[in-house]
């Protein structure tokens, strides 16, 4: 609450829960209705693997949730249950339904892994169609915990694109942006773009961090639960903000350290695809959000 307070002193208007799993956190409500009482903190967010979420889904709502990520990755339950290691399918389904009638803003994240998933790239953009639900398409990135990451794993977002087109029908650039943001040049800074199919049925996103990076208009950073702020998904080892908290220092003080090491963000994903440095487990997601 007291990082997010000097944060919002600072302009940080947007505060999204992620983990690991939010879900899990004892009385999370309690965090989100805190965090919305915070003046400046205009949307509410969170990312979840929808395990947990459908019996708390209306009281997230009125504790000050605005949107959910769900994150699914396939529609099998057998390979749901290989993916993720629990046979949890139909909780997710059902949390993306009791969500939505909670009137949560609902977005499906899938990361289409080639030879695991991608041949339900079509399954997922139907269901976007049917359901009016936005499913982002995300690129296989190199932040996996089970350290299977290669290049031939990534199915690209032209690659993607081009199988919707020739199996539902044309999709093309929206000019929808994302629900929380307010102006075109935060749209331009969100990860993911969006297209509308041809005949106005339904929504997709691409997050394309492989083939498309866009670490040149990230604003986005990031708070560990070990209390760590990350400038970059792959930055590393990060700058221990706990310290400050655990040593008395003051909200300015703590200011001054956040925006000196927003001066020190590094380039990104595009320096180490340039140097082809590219390997498993850059850092985990699960540890910075994800």
């Amino acid at each position: 609450m007291r990082i997010s307070e000097v944060m919002a002193r600072l302009g940080i208007e947007k505060i999204r829960i992620t983990g690991g799993e939010p879900l899990l956190r004892p009385r999370v409500e309690d965090l989100i209705a805190g965090l919305s009482k915070i003046n400046g903190i205009r949307s509410i967010s969170m990312t979840t693997n929808g395990l947990f979420l459908a019996e708390k889904a209306d009281l997230l709502k009125r504790c000050g949730l605005q949107s959910v990520n769900i994150s699914l990755d396939t529609f099998k339950a057998g390979r749901f249950r290989a993916m993720c290691g629990v046979d949890g399918l139909h909780k997710v389904l059902n949390s993306i339904l009791a969500a939505d009638n909670a009137g949560l803003k609902v977005k499906v994240n899938m990361v289409v892994v080639r030879g695991w998933n991608d041949d339900e790239v079509i399954d997922f953009a139907t269901f976007a169609r049917e359901r009016r639900i936005i499913v982002r398409f995300i690129e296989f990135m190199p932040l996996d915990g089970s350290g299977i990451w290669s290049p031939e794993l990534v199915v690209s977002k032209s690659e993607i694109i081009s199988r919707i087109r020739s199996e539902i029908v044309d999709i093309e650039a929206s000019r929808i942006v994302e629900d929380n943001c307010a102006t075109a040049k935060e749209a331009a800074s969100a990860p993911a773009k969006l297209y509308s199919f041809a005949d106005g049925k339904g929504t997709v996103g691409f997050i394309a961090s492989m083939t498309e990076p866009f670490c040149a208009q990230c604003d986005r950073v990031r708070i560990t639960s070990d209390g760590k702020l990350f400038t970059c998904l792959f930055e590393n080892p990060g700058h221990d903000i706990k310290f400050l908290l655990r040593n008395g220092k003051t909200d300015q003080e703590i200011a001054n350290f956040i925006m000196e090491s927003i001066r020190k963000k590094p380039e990104g994903i595009i320096s180490i695809i340039r140097s082809k440095a590219l390997r498993p487990t850059l850092n985990l997601m699960h540890t910075i959000g994800g």
